[in-house]
């Protein structure tokens, strides 16, 4: 009797420890399908803000108007309010997410002040000196703000593609 209570516990016990892992992760959220659409469309608007820096960049080797720079930096600003407000969405659907996506949210959010305060300051730079789109002071605007966006957009693609997530395996 002793024995089978026993073998009983033991059984039990072995039920536990095999079972355990497979409920930690049901605990754990599956992809949400809306979180990987607003991903995708957070990755577009990268893509396009990452377009309109390298075009502002090539702009700084030529000779367009100001106006020409104008009217890129209204666009990339467009793009990037549209990267900010996906980017808030993502923000506030965090928790429905899976940890993969989690993560994603994570490392993307911390990235657009930076972007956004950089390009005001460029925008208020190029509005209070039009005629020194040649200068080296708003160059130096435009290599920055080019690096910074090419670098989140790389990241955005990356989690967006589950590069990282691989990585991190």
């Amino acid at each position: 009797m002793k024995s089978t209570a026993i073998a009983n516990a033991i059984a039990k016990i072995a039920v536990v420890i095999l079972l355990w892992p497979a409920g930690l992760l049901a605990a754990q959220n599956a992809d949400s399908a809306a979180i990987s659409k607003l991903l995708v469309q957070v990755k577009h608007h990268a893509a396009l803000a990452n377009d309109d820096a390298a075009t502002l960049e090539s702009y700084t080797r030529s000779n367009v108007s100001w106006k020409t720079h104008a009217k890129q930096l209204n666009l990339m600003k467009e793009h990037v309010n549209n990267l900010v407000t996906d980017a808030g969405q993502l923000k506030a659907m965090r928790e429905d997410g899976s940890p993969g996506q989690q993560d994603a949210i994570d490392r993307i959010t911390p990235l657009l002040p930076v972007i956004t305060t950089h390009l005001t300051a460029m925008i208020e730079h190029l509005n209070a000196n039009p005629n020194q789109i040649h200068m080296r002071s708003y160059r130096d605007y435009v290599d920055t703000n080019q690096r910074l966006i090419s670098r989140t957009y790389k990241l955005i693609a990356d989690q967006v593609n589950g590069k990282a997530r691989a990585r991190a395996d």
